[in-house]
């Protein structure tokens, strides 16, 4: 006991001697664990908060409907008789309910509901939203739902009779919409009220991101003549008095009403939901791993140039009779302690982030997370943290241990001596062992088969990942090195100051290189999310404005059943529209391929087929998806290779456009211009001529189909037309209104899709958003411990600086130099990567390459500035003391 006594006295008092870095290196520990206590109480808040709302997203405990939970019902084309309760079915489900004591309510979704704010002057767009038709006097069965505006009344008491609509707080705040508005509502021409605005929340969720995303609406069910709709519940919740098992119940549901519905119960969904949560919060957990790794790195770097700062002491403890392993444990306490403090202090950080963390949290859920203190988030940091500490101190302490005790015979010499190969495989082996245990044991065992008998184990995985992992780090490194040494023989354009920087560059490159790493990898997460998911939005643009040729796509739905009769009823509806400029018809088709220029076309396959058969099913691989399309805007835009597209004349003709994929697509044959193509349409042989290539495919139809023939060259097999059209701009919306009025009709302003997907990158991006900022945190801390380092290593050049009549400023002004330019290439480079990924995205998308989307410009130069911004405080932070001390302290150091 005395002897651990001794060693912990002994490290606490050596840590007292470097305080300044002592405080940076518990920094790098204490951001690392910052990250994983406030991910895992993000966790832990995400799980709480998914259950804690299961019996206000079914409205009840028991829920029985026709759509499954969280459906994007709005999408539903058509309407099915046998997806709507029958009078037995209301029945049965009562007496269920009744059988259990509780009460039951009965709604109705609507599919394709649109809501507009209207007024005397202006038309607002036309906003999809999640719609219901409810019975105010028994929706909800459990609690009643109270409004924001008019703040504190009860749904049930916002309903007064007429046209009356309430509407969810996101819908409200994104048409700007306000209680006693006037507002339109898809399927009639008659106005509606808004009485009320409830909270988003009521049924916003996993479970219907629709309403998240654009909000939802309640009717009363005795306005549905209004809408011209019939009154044909589809949803139903009750609710249960006491215990209940929900076998039992569905048993009964089943016995009733069939097996058509979907039963949901708050028991088994909490089941479900923790489940969720608990792999949601293992996967939250392992992407906080990195700044833990970031935070090893400046563990590494802090111990390793104490060892060479105090080599003598090593060397004269040796000589006083301490064994080696007496020497490591020296050390081995030292960074006991450091982890100790520093997971003190991450927890303390983390538990404050945890704060701002649930934003994004609530951002991922769209429902409110509650803030709560967890102890195993704590506990799980502070572990996390000694772990990473002690694992990435043996290193350092190897080291240590290596110098000889004649060492002290040469007190002015300060060179680390080199580890050893073997030790360094020990060090590495550890670092996998015990950080991919502790990674595997996140991740937990795999299963390879439904039953769980048999399982890949989690710890293998967790291994394979830091091995992984860290080969990528370390050829990473290597590659930044000689970034670093290229940059450090730039020219220095006759600048004193910029020469000396650029050689204190080199002073130690792979500590730069390492923290040149740490920042990258920061810049890139960040910028990687943000430029990838607005990449995606603006090859979605350019597809669309190239290929359709409109602004609003026209779906009848009456197309699923006749086509040519749904046109026509479209048709005469569309002259009675005005603000129409032009239209354009799409119409799919399928096909199979038979011969191209007589030759029977083959595909090679990287594998055989069942039964060693050499030709594989034709329908598999010849398909080919045609589309007809007329039209009769001339700004039709395609991109083309070579011929020409279709015209007008070619109608009835047997002609057709391909994409350049077609090429190369057969083993045995080259199609080109003039090749003719034989293909079997409903039954039926035709022969094509290819006129024209184009060089993306599904470009020339917005993705519908690839191949484009003109109407009339085929007989039948048409399925689903599409009709777009192009509005003038400022009639858009009335346009969009008015089709929202024409029965079996759905209108889509094409700058909704861009919306809608812009919202779920948002969403979906959220979670790693706050990683890529958090890891950009270590990062910061891990280049200010760096620059803290090389202030200390630099003391006696700092002093001779100063003895040959150099100001502490300009020295000062030296490192600024140095770190702004490290600070700068982290930024680049991670930015840089992130625009190859993009270019290379949209080059393959839309043929146009696009490194950085016009939309996420602005982010790339904020986090450039983000990136010398943190070169300038680390550099203040931990070099300016340093600068300021006096010559004769400073020589005297050593």
């Amino acid at each position: 006991m005395s002897r651990i006594l001794f060693y912990l006295n002994y490290a606490a008092r050596n840590l007292r001697r470097s305080t300044r870095w002592t405080t940076f290196a518990i920094f790098c520990i204490g951001a690392g664990v910052a990250t994983v206590v406030a991910l895992r109480s993000l966790g832990l808040a995400i799980g709480d908060s998914l259950i804690d709302n299961v019996r206000q997203n079914l409205h009840g405990d028991v829920r029985v409907g026709f759509d499954s939970l969280g459906g994007l019902q709005v999408f539903s084309f058509g309407d099915d008789d046998g997806e709507y309760f029958s009078a037995e079915d209301i029945q049965a489900i009562e007496a269920v309910a009744g059988e259990y004591g509780g009460k039951a309510t009965f709604f109705q979704s609507l599919a394709g509901m649109q809501v507009t704010r209207i007024d005397a002057v202006t038309v607002g767009r036309p906003q999809f939203v999640s719609a219901y038709l409810i019975d105010p006097e028994t929706f909800p069965p459990t609690e009643p739902i109270f409004a924001q505006d008019p703040a504190g009344v009860p749904l049930a008491d916002l309903f007064t009779g007429g046209n009356e609509i309430v509407i969810s707080r996101n819908l409200a705040d994104q048409n700007n919409i306000r209680v006693g508005d006037r507002v339109r509502v898809s399927g009639t021409t008659e106005e509606f009220i808004v009485r009320g605005i409830v909270p988003t929340y009521i049924e916003s969720g996993v479970t219907n991101l629709f309403a998240s995303f654009f909000g939802f609406a309640y009717i009363d069910i005795a306005n549905a003549d209004v809408l011209q709709v019939e009154v044909r519940p589809n949803i139903a919740s009750f609710t249960i008095e006491g215990d209940y098992d929900p076998l039992e119940v569905r048993s009964s549901l089943r016995e009733q009403i069939g097996y058509s519905t979907d039963v949901d119960t708050t028991i088994e969904l909490i089941e479900d939901y923790t489940i969720v949560s608990d792999y949601l919060g293992r996967f939250i957990v392992i992407m906080g791993l990195g700044a833990l790794l970031i935070g090893g790195v400046g563990i590494i770097n802090t111990m390793l140039v104490m060892v060479g700062r105090r080599t003598a002491e090593i060397a004269a403890l040796k000589t006083f009779g301490l064994k080696g392993r007496q020497v490591f444990w020296l050390f081995m306490s030292e960074a006991f302690l450091l982890g100790i403090l520093g997971s003190i202090v991450g927890c303390i950080l983390g538990v404050v982030l945890s704060v701002f963390v649930n934003q994004f949290g609530e951002a991922v859920l769209q429902q409110g997370l509650t803030w709560r203190l967890y102890p195993e988030a704590l506990l799980y940091g502070l572990g996390l943290g000694m772990i990473v500490t002690l694992v990435f101190g043996v290193l350092p302490i190897l080291t240590a241990n290596k110098v000889r005790p004649a060492t002290i015979l040469r007190p002015n010499e300060t060179a680390i001596p080199r580890t050893g190969v073997f030790h360094s495989i020990i060090a590495l082996a550890l670092v996998v062992i015990v950080i991919g245990g502790v990674a595997g044991r996140i991740i937990g065992d795999i299963p390879l088969s439904r039953d769980g008998s048999r399982v890949f184990p989690g710890v293998l995985v967790g291994m394979g990942g830091v091995g992984i992992t860290l080969i990528i780090m370390g050829l990473l490194v290597m590659v930044f090195w000689v970034i670093v040494w290229l940059v450090s023989r730039f020219p220095s354009f006759g600048i004193v100051d910029m020469r000396l920087a650029l050689r204190n560059m080199t002073a130690r490159r792979v500590r730069t290189a390492t923290t040149l790493l740490a920042l990258t990898a920061g810049m890139f997460a960040l910028s990687a999310i943000t430029f990838v998911g607005v990449g995606t939005r603006e090859i979605l643009q350019i597809s669309l404005s190239q290929s359709l040729g409109g602004n609003v796509m026209v779906m009848p739905l009456l197309g699923v059943v006749s086509p040519g009769l749904a046109q026509g009823l479209l048709d005469a509806q569309l002259n009675n529209i005005d603000g129409i400029q032009y239209r354009t018809q799409i119409s799919n088709i399928s096909a199979e391929l038979r011969t191209i220029d007589g030759v029977q076309p083959e595909i090679e396959l990287p594998f055989e087929m069942e039964g060693g058969g050499q030709r594989p099913p034709r329908r598999f691989l010849y398909s080919l998806q045609l589309a007809i399309r007329e039209s009769d805007n001339p700004n039709f835009a395609a991109t083309l290779l070579e011929g020409r597209m279709l015209t007008p004349e070619d109608e009835g003709k047997q002609v057709m456009v391909v994409p350049e994929s077609f090429l190369t697509r057969y083993s045995n044959v080259t199609p080109r211009v003039g090749s003719m193509i034989e293909l079997l349409v409903n039954s039926r042989r035709y022969e094509f001529e290819i006129v024209g290539i184009t060089t993306n495919p599904g470009s020339v139809v917005g993705g519908f189909a690839e191949y484009v023939i003109p109407a009339g060259s085929v007989q039948g097999g048409e399925v689903f037309p599409l009709t777009v059209l192009q509005t003038e701009p400022d009639k858009l919306n009335q346009v969009l209104l008015d089709l929202s009025t024409v029965p079996f009709v759905f209108a889509l302003d094409v700058t909704f899709i861009d919306s809608f997907l812009g919202r779920l990158i948002d969403q979906f991006a959220a979670i790693p958003t706050l990683v890529g900022l958090l890891s950009l945190l270590a990062a910061a801390v891990t280049m200010a411990n760096t620059v803290s380092l090389a202030t200390l290593e630099r003391r006696r050049q700092i002093g001779i600086l100063k003895a040959v009549g150099l100001k502490g400023r300009r020295v000062l002004t030296i490192m600024l130099i140095e770190n702004t330019i490290i600070g700068l290439l982290g930024g680049l480079l991670g930015i840089g990567l992130s625009a190859l990924i993009v270019a290379l995205m949209t080059s393959f998308g839309v043929g146009i390459s696009i490194p950085i989307p016009r939309d996420a410009a602005p982010l790339a130069i904020a986090l450039i500035l983000a990136s010398v911004v943190i070169a300038f405080v680390s550099t203040f932070l931990s070099a300016s003391v340093a600068t300021r001390e006096p010559v004769t302290s400073v020589l005297r150091y050593e």
